[in-house]
């Protein structure tokens, strides 16, 4: 990918697939991928803070990638020159309206990357196939995407015990994971709370290994088999909490 800022024009069509795509729940504002703590953990402790990876957004080399692209807009608009490597790929948003923020992925792995409503911020992630994709986002104000495939250098990977907290939708890591890792979590919210587990090597929209798949309040214990570099997606409308040892 070769990284710009793209200012998308009025009167690209957005794919009909959009029709059939509005969020029920509300998202709360300012949340998700920017609420977790950046350093390498407290003073006196021996437990690692996860980075949240909209947190890079600013660095030479966002979401760990130089050929990061940086998407804007306004309103309904499609992106159609994305190219991708095979591996994990991590889209991080932004959202000022008032009614619903859909961002679908279309080509060999297709998906709703994102479903929220009003103002937002965030950042998810999927596995994906190399190959050419479009952005088809639905909204009803001002939104800037950024998509990149990290890969972290080794002075920014973590080892467990390792936590994270935020709000709403946000990725963090990256966590080495040598066999297995016990992941405690909670979640304070209504809606789902949905964890995923991504290396960097992930590859098709079916990789990676489902953490946690909830509803409303959760507090609950997993083991999860899924060794390399990791990143944790989390999907949630709520205060959360995630521990790795």
């Amino acid at each position: 990918m070769n990284r710009r800022t793209l200012l998308l024009g009025s009167g690209v069509a957005v794919s009909t697939v959009l029709a059939g795509c509005s969020s029920d729940d509300s998202a709360d504002e300012g949340n998700g991928g920017n609420g977790t703590d950046t350093s390498d953990g407290s003073a006196g402790s021996d437990v690692d803070t996860l980075r949240s990876i909209g947190e890079t957004i600013d660095r030479d080399d966002p979401l760990f990638d130089p050929e990061a692209e940086r998407y804007e807009g306004s309103g309904r608009k499609s992106v159609t020159d994305l190219s991708l490597d095979s591996g994990l790929t991590t889209l991080a948003f932004d959202h000022d309206g008032t009614s619903d923020f859909v961002v679908l992925l279309g080509g060999d792995d297709e998906a709703v990357l994102v479903n929220e409503t009003g103002a937002v911020d965030g950042a998810t992630a999927i596995a994906t196939s190399a190959g050419d994709y479009v952005l088809d986002v639905a909204a009803d104000g001002d939104w800037t995407l950024h998509v990149g495939q990290p890969r972290a250098p080794d002075a920014a990977i973590h080892t467990p015990p390792a936590e994270a907290s935020d709000t709403g939708p946000a990725v963090v890591g990256p966590v080495a994971i040598e066999d297995t890792a016990t992941v405690s979590g909670e979640h304070a919210g209504e809606s789902n709370f949905i964890v995923m587990a991504y290396t960097e090597a992930d590859s098709g929209q079916f990789a990676g290994e489902e953490v946690f798949n909830e509803i409303g309040t959760v507090e609950s214990e997993t083991t999860v088999d899924h060794p390399g570099t990791v990143w944790i997606d989390v999907q949630a409308d709520g205060d959360w909490s995630l521990e790795v040892e």
